[in-house]
This record gives structure tokens, sequence and C-alpha cells, in this order.
């Protein structure tokens, strides 16, 4: 009987035990501030995440656009003989930027870029005299910095804020690239060339 009775001591004795460790919904002060530390982690990383991807989301739709409007305008201008008949609106009208969009005004007279600010394009020379459409973009720093070592070696000819940076006899260099790009500040314009090549 004794032995009975201890059983039913000790199983009480556990009994309480338990209601006593059983929380009631709050956190202790070592869990809220676990809890703390991870938000602010948390917080620290989006904070110093999102602008980079975001940089890396725009310079890939920049880099398609300019892309796209290289091949359009190649292929809007295949039977010319040079460019000097061409215009913004000649070579939208021959779809050269159909990838803008709606960006593109319904009359075909303008192209607001993907960052604002207003697509250009008008003859040019690399070599000869109208031998290239030079299409001025509007991007930001990060944007120019992280797309142009691409569009290189898509473009006959780049120049960033007036610098050349890419071109026949000149060789791309990532420095003089960066240089250019924030040499304006927050938005850089780069000059696209684009021949017959």
């Amino acid at each position: 009987m004794k032995i009975k009775h201890t059983m039913k001591a000790k199983k009480l004795s556990l009994r309480e035990l338990a209601r006593r460790k059983k929380q009631s919904g709050e956190l202790s002060l070592i869990e809220a501030g676990a809890v703390l530390g991870a938000m602010a982690l948390l917080a620290l990383g989006i904070y110093l995440g999102v602008p980079f991807v975001r940089n890396m989301v725009q310079a890939s739709s920049f880099k398609s656009e300019a892309t796209m409007f290289h091949t359009g305008i190649q292929n809007a201008t295949v039977n010319d003989a040079d460019f000097s008949g061409e215009s913004l609106t000649t070579l939208a009208q021959n779809h050269a930027f159909d990838s803008a969009g709606a960006r593109l005004a319904s009359d075909k007279s303008s192209v607001t870029g993907i960052f604002g600010g207003q697509v250009t394009s008008v003859p040019g020379t690399v070599t000869t005299t109208n031998d290239a459409i030079i299409t001025s973009y509007p991007v930001p720093t990060a944007v120019c910095s992280m797309s142009v070592a691409s569009l290189a070696n898509t473009y006959t000819k780049i120049t960033i804020n007036g610098t050349v940076i890419s071109a026949p006899g000149t060789t791309f260099n990532s420095s003089t690239a960066g240089n250019a790009c924030s040499s304006a500040g927050q938005v850089a314009t780069i000059q696209m060339y684009t021949t017959r090549s």
C-alpha cells in the first residue's frame, strides 16, 4: 500500500510541475529577444538586398529592350543605302521600337524609356557619314554600370555621357564605363550606335 501511495504522490507532483511550467501564451525575455533579433536580421537583409535585386531586374529589362531596339532598327532599315533619311518617327513606323509597347506614342513621334525620360534616335557616324543610327537612352547609374558590358557586344559603338567606352579601335574597359556611368549624377545617357554589322 505504501508503494501505491508513493506512486500516487509522484504522479501528483509531476502534474503540478507540468502545470507550473505550462506557459500562458506570453514570451519569456529570452524568447522575446530572440524574436526581435531575428526580425532585425530579416529587416537588414531586406534593406540591403532589395536595391541590388531591383537593379539587377532593371538592368536585365533594359538590356533586353536595347537589344530588341538594335534588331528592330536593323530590320526597319535593311534596304536603306545609308541612315540619312531616318528619324525616330520613321523607325517607329517601321516597327523598330515595338518592344517599348505602350511607351511608344500612338502617333509614333516619341518613345519613353523604361525609367522615364525620352529615347531619341538620329543618324550618326561611326566611320563614314550617316553609317549609324544613334539611340540615346537615359538610365539610372546602377543600371548603366550593370548593362554596358553586355551592350558593347551588341552595338558597334557606345558612348556614356559623352565618353566613348566601346567602338572600332576602342576596347571596352569596365573601369572607364563605370566612371562614365557615374559622371553625370544619378542618370546616365547611353548612346548606342546601330550599324549594318
